[in-house]
């Protein structure tokens, strides 16, 4: 199963070499990523997540990748059990 890396790197507009700057990656250790030639340890899973505000498992391409509308009622479950993310499409959630 193909990451989510260069899907979500181009949603935002950026290069590989802007978000190399962005989240300290070499640029290209992060076009190896991309193309699926390297998996990246543990913390860069973590810091290509944050920066781009979904879960790990979603951006190694794990779970929905349609994100469905959820009602204010879901999201205020899901935030009342501390996920911070939304268990359909892997998304942060909003406050």
């Amino acid at each position: 199963m193909e990451n989510r890396i260069k899907e979500l790197r181009k949603k935002k507009g950026l290069t590989l070499k802007q978000l190399s700057e962005k989240v300290g990656i070499s640029n290209p250790t992060l076009s190896r990523y991309e193309k699926g030639t390297r998996n990246p340890k543990i913390e860069n899973w973590h810091k290509l997540a944050n920066f781009f505000g979904v879960t790990v498992e979603y951006l190694q391409g794990q779970g929905n990748d349609n994100c469905k509308h959820h009602s204010k009622e879901e999201l205020q479950y899901f935030n009342a059990l501390k996920y911070g993310y939304c268990p359909y499409c892997g998304h942060k959630l909003c406050n």
